[in-house]
Formats: C-alpha cells, sequence, structure tokens
C-alpha cells in the first residue's frame, strides 16, 4: 500500500487520545494527507460496537470481547484503513491490533497465538507501519482515570473498572511486543510533560516518514480532510 500507517497504544490513561490528534494537526500543518481514527470505530457498525465494550452494565466473557473488538477492527480495516492507505494517506489510529494482544492475550489470558491468528485476519493483512506506546505504570494509570472521570463527571467505562493487576498484565502485553518487534515499536514515557512527549513522537514520526520516502504530497488541501472522530 502506497500510504503510510502509525497507530498509538497504552493502558488507560495514557493520553494516547490526546497525542495522536495532536500528531495528525501537527503533520496536517506540514501538508500530508492525514485521516485519524480510532478503534474500536472507525466505522459506523465500530461505533455500535463500541458502545458495547464500554457500557459497564454488559457482563461479557473475554472471548466474547475479544470477538466483538475483532468484528470491530475487520470493518475498520475494510471500509477505512485499506481505502486510505491505497490512496496514499497517513493513517493515524488510536488504538490497533497490539491492544487485543495486551488486553485479550496478556491481561485476559486468552491464548496468544488464536489472538494473533484472528488480528491478522480481521485486520485484513494491514500491520501499522510506526506504533508509538506512551508507557505509564498500572498505579498511575488507575490514578489518572478516576481524576479524568471526577473531573468530567463522568462514570467509569466497563474496562475503566478494572483493577490494578488488570493493566500490569496489560502492560507485561505491551513489553512483550515491544521486545519482539523494537523497530515497529517505540516506547515512549507518558509521564513526560504533554508538549515535551509531542514533539517527541512528531520528530520520530517526520523521521520516519523521511526514511521511508514519503514527503508531503503537493498540491493536497490539509482543510479538506477531515477527522474521523
Amino acid at each position: 500500500m502506497k500510504g503510510f500507517f502509525i497507530t498509538f497504544e497504552g493502558i488507560e490513561g495514557a493520553g494516547k487520545t490526546t497525542q495522536a490528534k495532536a500528531l495528525s494537526e501537527e503533520l496536517l500543518k506540514c501538508n500530508f494527507p492525514v485521516v485519524l481514527t480510532r478503534e474500536p470505530g472507525g466505522s459506523p457498525v465500530g461505533d455500535k460496537i463500541r458502545k458495547i465494550l464500554a457500557d459497564p452494565e454488559n457482563d461479557i466473557s473475554p472471548m466474547t470481547e475479544f470477538l466483538l473488538y475483532a468484528a470491530a477492527r475487520a470493518e475498520h480495516a475494510d471500509k477505512l484503513l485499506r481505502p486510505y492507505l491505497e490512496e496514499g494517506y497517513v493513517v493515524i489510529s488510536d488504538r490497533f491490533m497490539d491492544s487485543s494482544v495486551a488486553y485479550q492475550a496478556f491481561a485476559r489470558e486468552l491464548p496468544l497465538s488464536f489472538v494473533d491468528e484472528v488480528n491478522s485476519e480481521a485486520a485484513w493483512e494491514i500491520f501499522p507501519d510506526l506504533t508509538f506506546y506512551l508507557d505509564l505504570t498500572p498505579e498511575e494509570s488507575v490514578k489518572r482515570v478516576k481524576l479524568r472521570n471526577e473531573e468530567m463527571e463522568l462514570l467509569p467505562e466497563r474496562l475503566e473498572r478494572e483493577k490494578t493487576v488488570f493493566f500490569r498484565k496489560a502492560r507485561e502485553g505491551y513489553m512483550h511486543i515491544r521486545n519482539n518487534e523494537p523497530a515497529r515499536f517505540r516506547l515512549m514515557d507518558a509521564m513526560l510533560p504533554p508538549e515535551e512527549l509531542h514533539r517527541k513522537i512528531v520528530d520520530s514520526a517526520l523521521k520516519e516518514l523521511r526514511r521511508r520516502g514519503i514527503y508531503p504530497a503537493s498540491g493536497v488541501n490539509p482543510e479538506t480532510v477531515g477527522l474521523n472522530f
């Protein structure tokens, strides 16, 4: 595919959504054609599945949870990722298949080989070119989510109600990926001030785009490329 696929990963409260949006805005300013999306979501069906997964009233088994994420991923990859990547866009996603490795294989303890196989099929064999993993301790994760929900007067979503041990296992999953794919999986310190973290991410992304021979598209008006959420 002609495009470039960047994903953001990390446990709750790491700042993925903020940093993904900030990077997309920076690349738009540089005149790259950019689409910002998220998982689960990125399509009408994916957004409906997201509501099911987020609802704290739903008692969902680990297998059902994973297959719902995989179903949303299949729609996302088919309806949004493939078309835009084939057109040469830089696609930035807040979460992708690595989340299922961390959360469903490691934290939920589903077989890793099964999760990898389903992930590959659901993603239509689309894999990230570059992943920014925002590393945060489980203790800090729980603290940040609690504070955010209190400030915004929100009820915690289903996964946000998990205990610290759950996020510790998920973090172990992310470290497993990093150890196996250090070139793609870039560990970033989520405890850094947001602006400093943003600059590090932008510098890393631009270097990788240049290394791959991907440059801003002449004649592309960044204002015509909308965000997908």
